[in-house]
């Protein structure tokens, strides 16, 4: 898959080669993003494509806005430097000025950027400004906007608003291409390519028991669940605590371990304090590598009341770990009709206990759950064929 293009250095500045022996033939795309902390699930993406586009004709490199000081950017250099993708960390903690305009503006022309590829509200909006001073083509993937609050509400506004003057859309779930319409997206530009994973990756390696051990837990702890996402409002871990405490009241004694950093931390702590789930419920905090905590849960719920299409369900699945999903975004794609997963509506603290309690206790539907969730994953949403989707989309704006 193409050759090792990067790293990045703590000052920004990208480091080793910044494009391969062929990139002159090759046209340049810019993967932007802001991002605070260690980022999130469009990240896996974001680091991922540049080694894959190598091999359909694409040199790429992925330019992160951050706030400055933020100590989350060095572990997505780390990252970047093991998914061989060039990264260019600038801190920006301020409103779009000039000056940042400006910045892109030159950097944009010494790379000969021909398509800029924006993945949030704020990049829409720059991409727009820094096509004024360079040509060149404007692509958008819409993730998900999970924001809440009366500030965030408007950011992403403003970001919907950008996207009638982009060359091409690319929604990763339905309801986003859905939404990409309703912003008058015309539908020859606006397009649907799902999240993928590296199969290759993610795959099991270790028995639950083994994992367990590796993590320095008892083997016989009993059923462990795990969740993974930023501790925000859409996630709905105060709705997963509180199923994990009318289990407790049915007599399912489960364990819940919650992965993940974010502002809702002291919320969800006072819950967790609340209900006497000290013992039993443990914000993890940051989780560098999924892997090994996937490997070791009974069952993955997603707990969510707004997302795209999550890739940490493709890992879940990937892994081999038994889901428990809200039926939002794209999930009902992911785990079709109950072939796949368990699904719920969002919201309902009751319906996920019994979802859950289901499912714990029916070892053998867990399995089942499993090997057909990998086989799926495998045929469905495999990167490299994703990545020839997105080649096509750029291949097309280019003409």
């Amino acid at each position: 898959m193409g050759s090792k293009v990067s790293a990045t250095s703590a000052t920004g500045d990208s480091m080793g080669p910044k494009v391969s022996a062929t990139s002159a033939t090759k046209p340049f795309v810019l993967h932007t993003r802001i991002v605070t902390d260690v980022g999130g699930g469009p990240d896996k993406t974001i680091l991922n494509s540049p080694r894959y586009l190598q091999d359909f004709g694409y040199d790429s490199a992925c330019l992160y806005l951050h706030p400055n000081g933020d100590p989350g950017i060095e572990v997505l250099k780390q990252k970047a430097i093991e998914s061989e993708a060039e990264m260019i960390a600038w801190p920006d903690g301020k409103p779009i000025d000039f000056e940042l305009v400006k910045r892109l503006s030159q950097f944009c022309k010494d790379r000969n950027v021909a398509i800029w590829h924006a993945h949030d509200y704020k990049t829409n909006v720059l991409g727009l400004q820094v096509r004024r001073h360079w040509p060149m083509k404007l692509v958008t993937t819409t993730h998900g906007w999970g924001v809440v609050g009366g500030r965030n509400h408007l950011y992403a506004t403003v970001g919907k608003a950008c996207l009638p003057f982009y060359d091409a859309v690319v929604a990763v779930s339905d309801d986003l291409y859905l939404s990409s319409r309703r912003w008058r997206v015309s539908k020859k530009r606006a397009y649907m390519i799902q999240n993928a994973i590296d199969t290759h990756s993610f795959r099991r390696t270790l028995s639950r028991r083994q994992a367990r051990t590796q993590l320095q837990l008892n083997a016989h702890d009993g059923i462990v669940i795990l969740a993974l996402g930023r501790l925000s409002a859409e996630k709905g871990f105060d709705i997963l605590i509180d199923s994990v405490a009318e289990l407790h009241s049915r007599g399912c004694p489960v364990t819940l371990w919650i992965g993940g950093e974010g502002g809702c931390r002291g919320i969800l702590e006072a819950q967790i304090e609340r209900l006497g789930l000290s013992q039993s419920v443990r914000l993890m905090g940051h989780v560098i590598d999924p892997r090994i905590m996937l490997q070791a849960a009974d069952i993955f719920v997603l707990s969510s009341i707004s997302e795209g299409l999550p890739n940490v369900l493709l890992e879940a699945m990937a892994l081999e770990t038994p889901i428990v999903a809200t039926r939002i975004g794209g999930v009902p794609r992911l785990l079709g009709e109950g072939q796949y997963g368990v699904m719920v509506d969002p919201g309902n603290r009751d319906a996920l206990a019994d979802a859950i309690h289901d499912l714990a206790n029916d070892p053998d539907r867990r399995s089942a759950f499993a090997a057909a969730a990998r086989n799926h994953v495998i045929e469905e949403f495999a990167f490299e064929k994703r990545m020839q989707k997105m080649a096509a989309v750029y291949d097309q704006v280019l003409e």
